[in-house]
């Protein structure tokens, strides 16, 4: 069985180093962008006859390369894996289309933009990348070797790939994907029911187990929210001048430590739950539909559950950790976990109540947590 992991790692390129990996980003940009306006345009002029659009045949990497002999000075391979982002893109959309898409639905492919698309892919060729642990370098297409910091020793599997990307801070780092053979990693037999938990997502503490138990929280956006408000006042001043590209580069630091809190908050937590319990109950929640319907878009969007959710599941895959994500409209808030008995009466200011059936006090995240984890 194939395992493809990453291991991404920032890297200290030179001033010519630096140069030649700013140029393969604005080629790879740029041919994405000319292969999608070509497609764009033979679509408008052809759009009441579809059988053109069918016979047409695209340009390829190669004929851009000599009509602007400027891509030459890209690697050769990143161009290439534009061109199949660009593909790729076009099939998820028509699959969004038919309804074939199994993920969230995308929409038509759209331009990148210098500011926000930082990011190229090159494959494994001849040789053509390696990572030196013992020496704390990393050979990159067209780069030679180049400096790199991580704290890890060694990376299981061969190279299939580096994608290389810039920071709107102004780093730069290297993501290498590993391939590498792996046994089928059998699932945990849970024999004892204390090896099981039930969680409910809470805003104020993340989530609330069925033992009452919340993990150390801290709410990263709330926390840097009056040092971002600061570095945005800052930004607010006169564009172009040199103040205003520091205090931009301010506001995109505060940015990327909120995210950066978030990540290791979220990648610390699912290595504790799966380490701790064989099963993992949850509950399957529209995160857009609650910070639109109920407005609480900066609080849900704070808490990043759903990349929790996302690294807890690839966590789980790795470790044959259960992880059942219980029904959408199951109501795990208005069940009493003692009776049964459904309070439909029940709102969301409530964080607790008595059941009218048997006379339990129930608080409301617990007992979600219970219910959770009983039809789980």
């Amino acid at each position: 069985m194939k395992w493809y992991k990453a291991l991404k790692v920032r890297v200290y390129p030179d001033a010519k180093q630096t140069e030649q990996i700013n140029k393969t980003l604005g080629c790879s940009r740029a041919i994405y962008n000319m292969m999608l306006h070509e497609r764009i345009t033979v679509f408008e002029e052809n759009k009441d006859d579809r059988q053109k659009v069918y016979d047409y045949k695209f340009k390829q990497v190669s004929a851009y390369r000599k009509e602007y002999e400027w891509l030459k000075e890209a690697d050769s391979q990143a161009l290439a894996c534009s061109k199949a982002n660009l593909i790729n893109a076009f099939s998820n959309f028509y699959k969004s289309l038919k309804g074939e898409r199994k993920d969230q639905k995308v929409g038509f492919p759209k331009y990148k933009k210098k500011k926000t698309q930082n990011c190229y892919t090159s494959s494994y060729i001849n040789n053509n990348m390696a990572i030196d642990f013992e020496n704390r370098k990393v050979k990159l297409p067209k780069l030679g070797w180049i400096t790199f910091r991580d704290k890890r020793s060694s990376a299981e599997g061969r190279i299939k790939s580096v994608s290389v990307s810039r920071s709107t801070t102004g780093k730069y780092f290297a993501s290498f994907l590993f391939e590498h053979e792996a046994s089928v990693v059998i699932k945990k037999v849970v024999t004892d029911s204390e090896r099981v938990v039930g969680i409910d997502m809470a805003l104020a503490d993340f989530y609330v187990d069925n033992e009452g138990n919340t993990p150390v929280f801290t709410r990263t956006t709330r926390k840097y929210e009056m040092q971002l408000a600061k570095a945005q006042r800052r930004f607010s001043k006169k564009k172009g001048s040199r103040n205003w590209y520091e205090a931009k580069r301010n506001v995109a630091l505060v940015h990327e430590k909120i995210a950066n809190s978030r990540v290791d908050f979220n990648r610390k937590l699912a290595t504790q739950l799966t380490s701790e319990y064989d099963a993992i109950c949850i509950e399957t929640l529209s995160l857009r539909g609650m910070s639109r319907a109920l407005h609480l878009g900066k609080s849900v969007q704070d808490l990043g559950y759903a990349t929790f959710v996302s690294r807890l599941k690839q966590k789980a895959a790795e470790t044959g950790t259960h992880v059942i994500q219980v029904d959408t409209w199951y109501p795990s808030s208005k069940l009493c976990s003692a009776c049964g008995y459904k309070n439909s009466a029940l709102s969301l200011k409530e964080r607790s109540w008595t059941c009218p059936n048997c006379g339990a006090e129930l608080s409301r995240d617990e007992n979600a947590g219970k219910n959770l984890r009983n039809v789980g």
